[in-house]
């Protein structure tokens, strides 16, 4: 029996060697893997989860970072905008009191010539009177001396 499981293990033996060396000689193509390659990534396999997880957490600050300056930047833009929001009702109110204050220029520049004017009709008829009281006084002369010629006559 002893023999018997020496000549089996030699068999075996003789066998495994001769797949092996098949093994070496087959040509293995260079896109595909070999099952050594796929047994190191195995082992490699927690080192490369801890660099995924080290890059997922890079990332994810990244990410956090960036939501961080995002907010800034919103909030930035919020307060921008209340700012101007404020400048610009300031700036209405502002407008329509300079309205408010041309109207009233407006006004009293239309009072001021509406004054002048009265003023100039005022002047006008007061000399086309006077002109118009000697110029009466004068023809009025006129008839009294033609009647005294004629009736001197």
């Amino acid at each position: 029996m002893q023999a018997q499981r020496s000549y089996i293990a030699g068999i075996v033996k003789g066998i495994g060697l001769l797949v092996i060396l098949i093994g070496f000689m087959y040509p293995v193509s260079a896109a595909q893997a070999s099952w050594l390659d796929r047994i190191k990534d195995i082992y490699e396999l927690p080192e490369n989860v801890q660099q995924i997880q080290k890059d997922y957490e890079a990332t994810k600050q990244q990410l956090e970072d960036q939501k961080d300056k995002l907010s800034e930047t919103i909030q930035r833009s919020k307060d921008t905008e209340e700012k101007l929001l404020g400048q610009n009702d300031a700036l209405k109110k502002e407008n329509e009191q300079l309205q408010e204050r041309l109207k009233a220029m407006e006004q009293v520049a239309l009072d001021k010539d509406k004054r002048n004017k009265k003023i100039l009709y005022m002047a006008v008829t007061a000399v086309l009177l006077v002109v118009l009281y000697f110029v009466l006084g004068r023809v009025f002369r006129f008839i009294v001396w033609r009647r005294q010629k004629r009736h001197m006559r």
